[in-house]
């Protein structure tokens, strides 16, 4: 078997592709030495221009409201939970998020980022909630017949797969970065490099498995790359790939789907 060029099914075994010894001068990435700082999206590959972008809002002496929209695996999340690592920061997941929790923590910690990732799962009342605070940081609330209010300077960040259920008046606080599908190349080549980097998996089997997740699962999934990669850890040989590719796709959520029709 040839893909891209660089691997052949061995012919004295026609049932098993043999994994090389990984050649560590090959890999392009490293753990950082000890004492050595990560920076903030060390975990992400490519978007170094969205990257830069966050940095610039971050150091920004004013804050400035990022909201990332795109398809999922699409490195969202990936940036939200990126952004958990800075001081002050609070991070919150749309669908359960309200208004009173919102308030409340708020008012006791005054969080410098808050960071919501399916901000487009909040419901409309909770999102106008937060047209004041993006706007001027005040924050006013009518609890128990008692009336609070405190003014906080937040960065608002945040994700969602569409901007069609957000009130047009918050989407107007936010500039929208709008991250497309990966096409095959692009996902190719990430999944090489997460793989590589977090997972230590020799580059060439990299290529192999997100190949086979791109055409065969028909997914842009990079935590699929990550699944299939642990499961065939244990074996000297890729000779179970298919199988799992198989159990996977005959499972699938779509295809049960499918086989109901």
């Amino acid at each position: 078997m040839r893909l891209f060029g660089r691997w052949r099914k061995d012919s004295n075994n026609s049932n098993d592709m043999q994994v090389p010894q990984l050649d560590r001068n090959r890999r392009r990435y490293s753990k950082p030495a000890i004492g050595q700082k990560r920076g903030l999206f060390d975990s992400i590959v490519g978007f170094d221009d969205v990257k830069e972008l966050f940095d610039m809002s971050i150091r920004a002496e004013k804050p400035v409201h990022l909201l990332l929209v795109g398809p999922p695996a699409s490195a969202k999340s990936l940036f939200m939970s990126s952004l958990t690592k800075l001081e002050r920061s609070y991070y919150a997941v749309g669908s359960s998020s309200t208004k009173s929790g919102i308030f409340d923590y708020f008012f006791e910690y005054r969080p410098r980022y808050f960071i919501v990732d399916e901000i487009d799962k909040m419901n409309k009342r909770d999102q106008t909630s937060l047209l004041n605070l993006m706007e001027s940081g005040i924050l006013s609330e009518l609890k128990h017949n008692l009336r609070r209010t405190t003014q906080v300077r937040t960065w608002v960040l945040g994700s969602c797969n569409s901007t069609d259920k957000l009130l047009p008046p918050l989407l107007t606080r936010f500039r929208d970065i709008h991250f497309k599908p990966y096409t095959e190349e692009e996902f190719v080549n990430v999944a090489v490099e997460v793989l590589d980097r977090e997972e230590a998996v020799d580059r060439d089997i990299a290529t192999i498995i997100a190949d086979a997740v791109f055409n065969k699962l028909k997914s842009t999934n990079i935590r699929e790359c990550v699944r299939i990669a642990r499961l065939i850890r244990g074996n000297n040989n890729l000779s179970k790939l298919d199988n799992i590719i198989e159990t996977f796709t005959k499972y699938d959520a779509a295809t049960f789907g499918k086989n109901l029709d």
